[in-house]
């Protein structure tokens, strides 16, 4: 990655940081997983705040000193709103992002599976109801990208798989 880049991004996670930071963990279309920390960001006259929401498709502008990626300017692209409206939206919504943060190796493309996220929010920000089902075939999907799965599993054998993958428990909030 050269020092700065423009790009897209999902925002993946964030945690506050005990300064007036915030470490930002983006999905970007051409660099993978990156981890970024976004000095400032929580100053009441930030304008890129708004922008850090978990979900949101951000254009995005990132400068690499050393080994840390700082966000720099942010552009909202969409915010999803329709599915932060609806608990079982953000349930399916955390799920996946859950599963996805977990299973990305940092820095590395993974161009279709960027494309795969974007159209899985669209899908659910679109759609009225939004089932089990549909989580579960889209996380099939990510498996099976990303060389997990030779073949799509049941919901529990699904989440037993992940569980074994990342070593670490699925909580129950978000099941």
């Amino acid at each position: 990655m050269s020092r700065t880049v423009k790009t897209q991004a999902i925002v993946l996670r964030k945690k506050s940081l005990p300064t007036k930071d915030k470490l930002v963990i983006l999905f970007t279309k051409e660099h993978g997983k990156v981890l970024t920390i976004a000095k400032g960001i929580k100053k009441i006259t930030s304008r890129r705040l708004p922008h850090v929401e978990t979900a949101n498709l951000i254009d995005v502008i990132l400068y690499r000193r050393g080994d840390y990626h700082y966000f720099q300017e942010s552009r909202l692209i969409s915010g999803f709103t329709k599915i932060k409206q609806e608990q079982s939206k953000i349930k399916a919504m955390y799920s996946y992002f859950f599963v996805l943060e977990r299973m990305l190796p940092e820095n590395q493309p993974e161009t279709a599976l960027f494309s795969m996220t974007v159209k899985f929010l669209i899908h659910l920000s679109g759609k009225r109801i939004f089932s089990e089902l549909d989580v579960e075939e889209h996380l099939n999907q990510v498996l099976l990208h990303l060389g997990y799965l030779k073949h799509p599993l049941s919901r529990s054998e699904l989440f037993s798989a992940i569980e074994e993958i990342i070593h670490e428990k699925i909580p129950s909030t978000i099941m």
